[in-house]
């Protein structure tokens, strides 16, 4: 099953040495590591598109990634003082939301003028181990920005305003050790993307296959 769907791991002819040089068509293994969570810990996964999140500030690469069952993640890279990350990110739908969550809480996130107090999880965390922490605290302000179903990695955008790009809106909730983290993303429909992440150093990632 495993090579029927990813093909044979011994075909691969193309060197690959780190993650952010990841392709479409590229796969990885991970570590089975205790501080992973079930769904990726031990897990091979392909990579299906690479995008582009464009910052006034810069630019950030977003592997867009499938699992063995075909379940959808997305992973960045980022190196942070000399050492590099990886950072897992699971969307998940409004009712997780509501059930993870005080709703009135994490409703203020949304204001004008949010507060600062910490975003507690509840109890029912326990079905999504290795993926939330006990509370968040907001990471900064809302900012803004352009997706583009791209890769930008080699290439400079040819303006911010690019009528290909869609824009956004974000702001990231962080745990107290900043091993997790919640992506929340409003798009002008008025769609609201949230997502659990966990950072893991990049050690964890077993072993990178190029694609033939």
């Amino acid at each position: 099953m495993f090579n029927k769907w990813f093909g044979k791991k011994e075909e691969s002819v193309r060197k690959l040495e780190q993650p952010e040089d990841l392709i479409p068509g590229d796969m990885f293994d991970m570590q089975d590591s205790f501080g992973l969570p079930q769904a990726v810990r031990g897990k091979t996964f392909k990579v299906v598109s690479v995008n582009t999140y464009e910052y006034q500030y810069g630019k950030e690469t977003e592997f867009l990634l499938e699992g063995e069952s075909g379940e959808p993640y997305h992973m960045t890279v980022d190196n942070e003082d000399g050492e590099k990350y990886i950072t897992f990110a699971m969307k998940i739908e409004r009712d997780e939301v509501e059930s993870l969550f005080d709703m009135a809480a994490f409703s203020e996130i949304f204001e004008d003028e949010p507060g600062n107090a910490p975003i507690e999880t509840t109890a029912k965390r326990d079905n999504y181990e290795r993926w939330v922490a006990e509370r968040y605290n907001r990471d900064g302000d809302w900012v803004s920005g352009y997706f583009h179903q791209a890769d930008f990695r080699h290439s400079s955008f040819s303006q911010f305003e690019d009528d290909k790009a869609e824009p956004f809106e974000a702001i990231t909730l962080v745990s107290d050790d900043d091993m997790y983290s919640v992506e929340i993303e409003v798009w002008p429909n008025g769609e609201t993307d949230v997502s659990l992440c966990v950072s893991r150093p990049v050690a964890d990632i077993k072993e990178l296959y190029g694609k033939t």
